[in-house]
């Protein structure tokens, strides 16, 4: 199950490293120019993210502790410490949709198919578990990859393609 979906978000996890490794140590922590969100939220972000959707699959979350962090309706302040380093956050994301994509293509269709209990998405298009995890795996982790490109372009880098 997921296959297109799958396929997109290894794509979409390849871009992100190209796109986060030259985003300099300097600008990881401040909040970024036009989305605001500083680099090492939307990595922890993406990374609790794709926690949640292995939970939804029938796996755990890892990271307890950065669901306050980076959860949905999170802040976006991270005070700078140690256990966010920039290598560290883009391995935990990679890591983490991984697994997320190995329990979406193994999963029971009758888990997806019941309706989410995900209160953003209340009263949108998106009504099933197997629409909100396809969105996780592919718009959602494209819009975050687009401010991550966004901080990367700010720092003066060009284009990848």
């Amino acid at each position: 199950m997921f296959g297109n979906e799958i396929a997109i978000n290894e794509f979409l996890s390849q871009q992100l490293e190209n796109v986060a490794n030259d985003i300099p140590e300097n600008d990881f922590f401040p909040p970024s120019i036009g989305h605001g969100h500083p680099p090492v939220w939307i990595l922890g972000h993406l990374a609790i993210v794709a926690e949640m959707g292995q939970r939804t699959l029938g796996g755990t979350i890892t990271h307890p502790t950065w669901l306050r962090l980076f959860g949905p309706g999170s802040s976006d302040i991270v005070s700078p410490n140690d256990e966010f380093t920039k290598p560290g956050m883009i391995t935990c994301v990679i890591k983490n949709y991984h697994k997320f994509r190995e329990l979406a293509a193994t999963v029971d269709e009758q888990i997806v198919s019941r309706p989410h209990n995900v209160s953003f998405f209340a009263g949108t298009s998106i009504k099933t578990v197997e629409q909100c995890m396809s969105h996780l795996l592919t718009s959602h982790f494209a819009l975050h990859l687009a401010q991550l490109s966004s901080c990367r372009r700010a720092a003066g880098f060009g284009p990848i393609f």
